[in-house]
């Protein structure tokens, strides 16, 4: 398995402001530390789930336009419906609620086998969403909830899941051993990487091409389902748990530790034999990342309570958005890349839109 080394080395830079060009347009709070913020996919709403209490969506003015119960034990993941206004939340009661917008009519509930429950995700077409519990990651029919397939042969429990944006059929896991691969209809992986450590999170480029994961150790695994190729980034300070693409899977964004790294994955080898782009600006590390849609500009927040944004391709110096006193937990770009929300660990959550830009 050929490995890479990231640079870690840390600088401080000056960080000129970004104020002018993202205002703070509302600032609001839910209940407890954000674990994560997502947009519909029209930007109409944006989604708020605390790690306990109730679930909030709000619009672009600030207006708390639903308030959803949180799940008992503690909530896990929350996904929209990429096809329409459609909000599946999952928590620790291993129950998937889906909300139709605008909300106001009750969740239909699915409730799964009890076990530690981590992430739920709709499939790129809308019609299944995947969920996992325990050692399993289930298939459910996105309309009726019924139960299409069980995918096992998981050494510990899912700790993620991500579906192939060229391929509604096909998703990706990652646990205790690696990841693995699937395809629905079939009953054995697909694909099955395994290196004797553990992955925390997984993406799938938007062309298909590379399955990509973060790592319990300080690096990163990619493979190319298309070489059927695996690579090994190592040399992060710290476990890797931020992970962002560009375009459809041209370049890739990590975070393990200050430093961020861009990887280009385009071209036969992709990362294999090129040197990255190294961005400094972090003080402590860098754990959320994300790219504005066809634009080139990344957002990444860090355990510094820093919000930044960068043009990689053409300045290696970021804009200051923020600075809070909690570190931030998620940076989400609406989806036409004209406004970026982003959360602190004690629930307050930002919206700053684009001053040059109206939608």
């Amino acid at each position: 398995m050929p490995g890479l080394k990231a640079d870690s080395k840390t600088t401080q830079v000056s960080l000129p402001s970004a104020a002018r060009l993202l205002p703070e347009t509302w600032s609001v709070e839910v209940d407890d530390h954000v674990l994560d913020l997502r947009w519909s996919s029209d930007g109409a709403f944006l989604a708020a789930l605390p790690s306990l209490g109730s679930i909030g969506i709000f619009d672009r003015e600030a207006r708390r336009t639903a308030t959803l119960a949180g799940h008992p034990g503690g909530n896990g993941s929350l996904s929209w419906d990429p096809k329409r206004n459609r909000l599946a939340t999952f928590g620790q009661d291993a129950v998937v609620r889906v909300y139709e917008a605008p909300f106001a009519a009750p969740a239909r509930e699915i409730p799964l086998e009890k076990g530690w429950a981590e992430r739920v995700a709709w499939s790129p077409d809308g019609k299944r969403l995947a969920a996992c519990v325990g050692r399993q990651l289930l298939i459910l029919e996105g309309e009726t909830g019924a139960l299409r397939q069980t995918f096992g042969d998981h050494k510990s429990t899912v700790c993620d899941v991500a579906w192939n944006p060229s391929n509604p059929n096909e998703i990706a896991s990652v646990c205790d051993g690696g990841a693995r691969t699937w395809r629905l209809g079939q009953s054995k992986p697909i694909g099955h990487f395994d290196w004797g450590g553990a992955s925390l999170l997984v993406t799938w480029s938007g062309d298909g091409r590379w399955v990509v994961t973060g790592d319990q150790t300080p690096s990163v695994h990619l493979y190319d389902t298309r070489r059927k190729h695996p690579l090994h980034i190592q040399g992060y300070q710290t476990k890797v748990k931020a992970l962002a693409w560009e375009g459809s899977g041209q370049w890739l964004a990590s975070g393990g530790g200050p430093a961020i790294t861009v990887w280009p994955c385009s071209g036969k080898k992709g990362p294999e034999g090129a040197k990255p782009i190294q961005l400094f600006g972090h003080l402590k590390d860098a754990v959320a990342l994300d790219f504005a849609k066809d634009q080139g500009v990344l957002a990444s927040g860090g355990r510094d309570g820093l919000v930044l944004i960068w043009m990689p391709h053409r300045s290696d110096d970021p804009a200051l958005v923020a600075q809070r006193s909690e570190e931030i937990t998620v940076v989400r770009w609406e989806p036409q890349g004209d406004a970026l929300a982003f959360a602190t660990a004690d629930g307050r959550i930002t919206l700053c839109t684009m001053k040059a830009r109206s939608r």
